[in-house]
């Protein structure tokens, strides 16, 4: 009887497409902010250091950070990178999945700006894995209950104060939400062409 079992979850997992077995992507942690690159004349590997301009640790390849973080900004011919921190002119970003960061010395033409600068203006949704408790809108930053919200709901930053961030929704309406959580994660994505 156990192996009869056994069988059918075996066949009903095969017959499962891959994609919903697929975990979420994790939500990245936020950092200090977004570095933009310029591809153009971008065509090798850039390195990265363990430490600011001492040691070589690995390349970022030019296929790698093109898809990156595209899930989360989109897909642009210029793509982005999430910055953890900054020394000097140097800034720590991460280079994969898992999170992993490495220190690069920024061309001329890449452009740095922190979350402030950077949310400023945006139209953002919350990601499908943000926490449903979180995904409210509220009349001031620290509000415990608001209003629910979807991952649908397109909203227009205004401001960004700390973890919080002052949207549109359209004409009539607007309020506080949380753009990331305590810990320091993204609850919001830039690329809305994915609720079409």
């Amino acid at each position: 009887m156990r192996t009869v079992l056994l069988l059918i979850l075996a066949i009903l997992l095969a017959a499962l497409p891959v994609s919903s077995l697929a975990a979420p992507k994790m939500r990245p942690y936020s950092g200090i902010g977004v570095l933009q690159l310029s591809s153009v004349g971008l065509t090798e590997a850039i390195p990265l250091y363990d430490d600011p301009g001492i040691s070589r640790c690995c390349k970022l390849e030019f296929a790698v950070f093109k898809e990156l973080n595209s899930w989360l900004f989109g897909r642009s011919e210029n793509p982005y990178l999430l910055v953890t921190a900054r020394k000097a002119e140097w800034l720590e970003i991460e280079h994969d999945d898992a999170g992993r960061t490495g220190w690069i010395l920024p061309e001329r033409r890449w452009h740095y700006l922190p979350w402030d600068q950077f949310l400023k203006g945006r139209m953002v949704l919350f990601l499908r894995n943000s926490p449903k408790k979180l995904m409210q809108v509220v009349s001031h930053p620290g509000a415990v209950t608001g209003t629910p919200l979807t991952i649908k709901q397109a909203m227009k930053v205004i401001r960004a104060q700390g973890d919080w961030a002052y949207v549109l929704f359209d004409s009539n309406s607007s309020g506080w939400i949380r753009w990331r959580d305590s810990d320091g994660r993204l609850l919001i994505g830039f690329d809305i062409t994915t609720t079409k």
